[in-house]
């Protein structure tokens, strides 16, 4: 069999050497533009869904449509498969909606403080667990989903808000509701990460300028 590579497939170029996804902290502008392109989904799905969801009288604990955006996340670390891609997620997403939604959740830069934290631990997992492909998936999503809620309960106490016994329950069932959504999230982004990973457009992304 000839080992020459097919000239209609130029992403095979160097394939074996370059799709080393942690070999490196630097990266291309096909991972920039990949990064920015995910996050600007996730955002422009999440202005949209939203009010569409409530006006059905859906997403009050259990926010349904925070699933296709956890996908999105996922699938969006799958690919760019090294620790500190979901830091830049978050990063990038909590200043999108600094400008565009100053006062939603938490105010101002105080978005950063728990995304971030949330994406730390969603990077940690993921690489910690790289043995077990599809436990880390499901594990990195609830986890930092949960993580995510507490500190964002933790910062609204700290601000005044009363540690009363409706509070404790009410982030007790946000805790319930974030942890069936990002299992969701997680099993949809599964599903379509084992249509879609062998795809030329994914491999050329991962290892692309």
């Amino acid at each position: 069999m000839s080992s020459q590579l097919s000239p209609h497939r130029p992403w095979e170029a160097g394939m074996n050497e370059r799709l080393k996804p942690c070999s490196g902290p630097g990266y291309g502008t096909a991972q920039v533009v990949f990064l920015a392109t995910m996050v600007a989904l996730d955002f422009a799905f999440g202005w949209v869904a939203k009010p569409l969801v409530q006006s059905l009288g859906l997403g009050g604990v259990i926010k349904v449509e925070m699933i296709p955006a956890v996908m999105l996340m996922l699938l969006t670390r799958l690919t760019l498969d090294r620790f500190g891609v979901l830091i830049a997620y978050q990063a990038a997403w909590a200043l999108v909606a600094m400008v565009l939604m100053p006062g939603a959740v938490l105010p101002g830069p105080l978005k950063l403080v728990p995304l971030m934290l949330q994406g730390l631990f969603l990077d940690a997992i993921f690489t910690g667990c790289r043995r077990w492909p599809t436990f880390r998936i499901f594990a990195a999503s609830v986890v930092g989903g949960l993580a995510g809620s507490i500190l964002v309960g933790g910062l609204r106490v700290m601000m005044g808000m009363p540690w009363a016994r409706s509070t404790q329950a009410y982030l007790g069932l946000q805790l319930l509701g974030s942890a069936l959504v990002h299992l969701a999230g997680a099993g949809l982004a599964l599903v379509v990460w084992r249509r879609v990973e062998a795809h030329p457009a994914l491999q050329w992304i991962k290892a692309g300028p």
